[in-house]
């Protein structure tokens, strides 16, 4: 037995296990995991696309009359078929952006305040009322987070040290203070990019973990349906009835080779070996016992794989995390030359360098 949704099979007393009854309820089960897996997966992809249920995108949409409207979108794609195909397709007249959306949202409050001075007869709001109007909005997160940032100060000394490098002079006290808070609000939003860029990374694996998962099932179906086949002489009668009350199509052909590539030469001598055991013919003791090991391995495989990365939500920063957010804020800042002035020079890349 093994710790997860799916039971190995023992070595030994094993015939009365692989029954038809038994094959089907592993596959109702194996696909029913791949279910769960898929909505969270596909949950967490379009959190990451709309920033979350609480985010102000997604408050920003819910707001748009026509957004999640099946109708909406069936029409939308019944003009775009209408529409000459030698003619360049156009955006949507009634495309909804968040950031238009935003804005929107930003100017209503900037004239509801605006009249809201007006009648009171002021200009302008002080700064105490900005500085408490800004921390009352701030939720708990936010508020943490605020109260981190304004105790954090990078080192006096290594700034005006620094400076000093730079320029060739010293620094008074005021031009450091400068630097100082500037030097914090920088290393701030690159620590912001470097958290973006670990969330895509976990999202990437999530997504690599699932398609690992979902491969390992087809395997685990073919060899425990080989295994049926030659323990009980099992015949699936019509695994098209089954498989229309699922979403997945879970009918296998259990002498279908697995595919693999050639450079990974581990991975490709183990699919060989598992392409053998399923293309042979023989029915002997030697065999199925060769077909349950490749099955107990595939169980264990599908127990250990697991698609959820909340466990990683606090995992510090890697450096590498930090190297890709340098990179993303030099070309969103635009300050790397293109490629076509790095190669001038005889193409050497020598004359911006």
């Amino acid at each position: 037995m093994s710790q997860g949704p799916l039971d190995t099979i023992p070595k030994t007393n094993y015939p009365p296990l692989l029954t038809k009854a038994n094959y089907q309820s592993t596959k109702q089960l194996i696909n029913q995991v791949l279910n769960e897996d898929q909505e969270y997966v596909s949950w967490k992809l379009n959190q990451l696309r709309n920033g979350g249920p609480n985010s102000v995108s997604s408050e920003l949409l819910q707001s748009v009359p026509h957004q999640g409207n099946r109708n909406f979108h069936k029409k939308n794609r019944k003009i775009m078929k209408k529409r000459s195909t030698t003619k360049i397709p156009g955006l949507p007249s009634n495309l909804t952006f968040v950031a238009d959306l935003y804005r929107e949202k930003m100017e209503a409050e900037a004239t509801e305040i605006e009249n809201s001075l007006q009648e009171n007869g002021e200009h302008e709001i002080p700064y105490d009322e900005q500085f408490k109007l800004l921390v009352t909005s701030l939720d708990t997160d936010q508020t943490n987070r605020f109260e981190v940032f304004h105790r954090t100060a990078l080192n006096k000394s290594q700034v005006k040290k620094l400076a000093g490098t730079v320029i060739n002079q010293s620094v008074n006290e005021n031009i450091r203070v400068f630097l100082q808070a500037i030097g914090k609000v920088f290393a701030g939003e690159i620590i912001e990019q470097a958290l973006a860029v670990k969330e895509k990374w976990l999202v990437s694996l999530m997504l690599r973990e699932f398609d690992n998962k979902k491969e390992i099932a087809k395997r685990l179906k073919k060899f425990l349906k080989k295994l049926t086949k030659l323990v009980s002489n099992y015949e699936e009668e019509d695994p098209l009835n089954y498989s229309a009350n699922t979403s997945n199509n879970s009918s296998v052909d259990e002498e279908e080779e697995d595919t693999y590539f050639d450079d990974e030469e581990e991975y490709m001598t183990e699919i060989k070996k598992a392409n053998a055991l399923l293309r042979s013919t023989e029915n002997t003791p030697e065999l199925k016992q060769q077909l349950i090991a490749q099955y107990n391995l595939l169980v264990k495989q599908f127990n250990n794989l697991d698609v959820s990365v909340e466990k990683y939500t606090a995992s510090p920063l890697l450096p590498e995390h930090i190297r890709e957010a340098w990179r993303l804020h030099r070309l969103q800042s635009e300050t790397i030359p293109a490629a076509s002035w790095r190669t001038q020079g005889g193409a050497s890349g020598t004359m911006f360098r």
